[in-house]
């Protein structure tokens, strides 16, 4: 392909559904305008053509049931002191804004929290986050809350439980977007049987590609895009191809003994444990197989195929990740994915559609 060659219009709007970048800002050292490490930053952006984006602030369920909510309000405080404050980013929580922001050339920013364990079982919290501009709720992450079952843990709800279907209504109540990537079959079935309001799967892919249980079915495909919902597709190559998922699976066995000897150290300590979980997860990907933008448009053909092209587009999650597709290593690199998408046989209009668009009307459905 000729990505290094490649270059973006500056009439596409391209916007992805999940970064965790964030985590990486906490650090005193990394500023936003440029870094050497990581997937996101301000010149990569730039140069990539990314006008807009949903940031996730992600709190590991370790610090459930009462120590999330600080996490969250820090990496909050984080977005402002190095995005918002220095005007390389606006924080937006409609597409008016965002419009406004574009016309800027800042970095348009949706806010998110990953996990549901973050609210800590309380409407209250949900609103004061609502209050600070976050749009958006991923139900669970890789373990259950007290309210709803992940695709990550054994089943403990059987989808959601009465405090779940109460709190996704309020969602609906509040315009606020509800996120079913991370959470079992039975949780989205769930969700569906709850709230009229369209739904977000913001970083997931197609089971019938990766048969794994973090993937859509088909039959939830459909019906995420019968309810003109939205699928970003998530760039992890664990996620994209089933062979991947067993090497990093053998990973996780390979090293599981050495991480559980090291949890025994301090097992009362969430900061340790995350901070030996994020050790871990680098480990996952040792030795695995590599893929490319094909594989991910693959994911991309299923769901358009499956769901129609309008409810499928970018779900990066880049910097929550520790490998991306070979030709697509940071956000800088999407003309490498415009490129293959047009090899593939989409129209210009169908690409912009997936690089932006669907997102960006998805999204509109919830202005207030």
């Amino acid at each position: 392909m000729r990505s290094q060659t490649s270059s973006v219009p500056n009439d596409l709007l391209i916007f992805d559904a999940h970064c965790d970048t964030v985590h990486d800002l906490v650090d005193p050292s990394i500023d936003f305008r440029k870094r050497t490490q990581g997937h996101l930053d301000l010149k990569r952006c730039q140069k990539g053509g990314l006008k807009a984006q949903i940031f996730a602030l992600y709190v590991n369920p370790v610090y459930a049931p009462h120590r999330s909510l600080k996490k969250a309000l820090m990496l909050y405080q984080t977005l402002e002191k190095k995005i918002f404050s220095p005007g390389y980013g606006m924080k937006v929580t409609s597409t008016a804004e965002m419009d406004q922001a574009i016309r800027k050339n800042k970095l348009a920013c949706w806010l998110a929290l990953e996990g549901g364990h973050i609210i800590e079982n309380s409407i209250d919290i949900l609103e004061l986050f609502h209050s600070l501009g976050i749009r958006c709720l991923t139900l669970t992450h890789s373990k259950n809350t007290d309210w709803a079952d992940s695709s990550g843990d054994s089943p403990r709800w059987d989808g959601l439980n009465a405090l779940g279907k109460k709190i996704v209504t309020h969602m609906q109540e509040l315009h606020m977007v509800i996120d079913v990537s991370h959470v079992s079959d039975k949780t989205v079935e769930s969700v569906l049987d709850v709230t009229s309001a369209p739904i977000m799967a913001s970083h997931s892919n197609a089971r019938a590609l990766c048969d794994i249980p973090r993937n859509l079915p088909d039959s939830l495909i459909k019906e995420i895009a019968k309810r003109n919902g939205y699928i970003g597709v998530n760039f992890f190559p664990v996620f994209l191809k089933k062979t991947i998922y067993d090497q990093a699976s053998r990973n996780v066995q390979k090293y599981k003994q050495q991480h559980q000897e090291l949890l025994r150290q301090k097992p009362d300590d969430p900061d340790f444990i995350s901070k030996a979980e994020s050790d871990l997860f680098q480990k996952y990907v040792i030795g695995n197989d590599h893929v490319d933008v094909n594989t991910l448009i693959d994911h991309i053909d299923h769901i358009a195929n499956v769901g129609g092209v309008e409810c499928v587009g970018l779900g990066s999650d880049f910097d929550g990740i520790n490998s991306t597709p070979t030709n697509l290593p940071d956000v800088s690199s999407y003309p490498a994915l415009i490129e293959g998408l047009s090899l593939r046989g989409y129209t210009t209009k169908e690409i912009q559609k997936i690089m932006g668009l669907n997102l960006y009307h998805f999204l509109k459905r919830f202005d207030l």
